[in-house]
């Protein structure tokens, strides 16, 4: 009997240490990832001090521009600008020198944006920086060699001898039928009904040049003449695009060389002159070019 109630007491025990067991928590710790903590970056601040030595100053035709870097810490910098409608850009790479130098050719007023960075950096832009290069003298083009045409001219040696290419020659040279006068174009008035407005010479100059200026001459008869025009340019002789401005204001009463301002945007080979208004009896002793060479 003893021996009943010890075995009874035995699975009792073994039945509640199993009980016990089985509401025990599981002690194996989930896996957590953690993120590594990220370095800090410091900053270097040098391309700010680079920035604010950035000076420039004109040269013959051209910009120099100098800086200070007294880290000797590498920096890029970039000089950004745009000339004859093309923007353009020049980079001086990894410059750790203490006193930095670079020169960039110009041929007028010059807005620069310039901006420095350390090497793999970010930006800091300066302010913009305008600069008028030292120009080359201006001075009167050769016309060795040139030639000229015009919507009309009277060009006929039982008549008389006014052709376009006239205006092209030396302004001293006499005219062949009015050996008084200087040599001149002039339209031709034999047309039935008279050519009217506008009339049009164009000068071939046989090379691209960047014109500063033209000049014109009048008739020595001021009631032979034209009071409006217009200047164009082209590259091609096809393709004409204004380079004075607008409608010009001409004097046929003086014989004086009169003076316009041209703008080519690049180097023309052809200029054009439209004659818009004056008398019916348009003409033009002669053509000059001007450019700074």
């Amino acid at each position: 009997m003893n021996k009943i109630k010890r075995g009874c007491v035995y699975l009792l025990l073994i039945a509640a240490t199993a009980t016990v067991a089985s509401c025990k928590k599981n002690s194996t710790k989930p896996d957590v990832e953690v993120e590594p903590e990220k370095p800090v970056v410091i900053e270097d601040t040098n391309y700010i001090n680079v920035a604010a030595t950035v000076e420039v100053s004109p040269l013959l035709e051209g910009a120099k521009f100098v800086w200070k870097n007294e880290a000797k810490k590498g920096v890029v910098l970039k000089f950004k600008y745009n000339e004859d409608g093309i923007n353009k850009e020049v980079t001086v790479e990894n410059n750790a020198d203490v006193n930095g130098t670079v020169t960039i050719p110009i041929f007028g007023l010059t807005n620069f944006t310039v901006t420095v960075a350390n090497t793999g950096s970010k930006v800091v832009s300066t302010r913009l920086m305008g600069i008028l290069p030292q120009l080359k003298p201006e001075s009167k083009l050769s016309k060795t060699g040139w030639s000229a045409s015009a919507s009309s001219e009277i060009n006929d040696p039982d008549e008389e001898l006014n052709g376009a290419e006239n205006i092209v020659d030396d302004v001293a040279v006499k005219s062949v039928t009015s050996p008084s006068s200087p040599s001149f174009w002039q339209s031709d008035y034999y047309l039935d009904p008279i050519f009217p407005y506008p009339h049009w010479l164009v000068v071939d100059m046989k090379k691209a040049i960047k014109l500063t200026k033209i000049g014109l001459n009048a008739h020595t008869d001021g009631n032979q003449g034209f009071t409006e025009f217009k200047i164009e340019g082209s590259i091609d002789g096809i393709a004409f695009t204004d380079i004075g401005e607008g409608q010009k204001t001409f004097n046929p009463k003086t014989t004086a060389e009169q003076t316009f301002k041209v703008i080519p945007a690049t180097a023309i080979r052809y200029v054009k002159i439209t004659l818009l208004l004056g008398t019916p009896y348009p003409c033009l002793a002669n053509f000059e070019a001007y450019a700074r060479q």
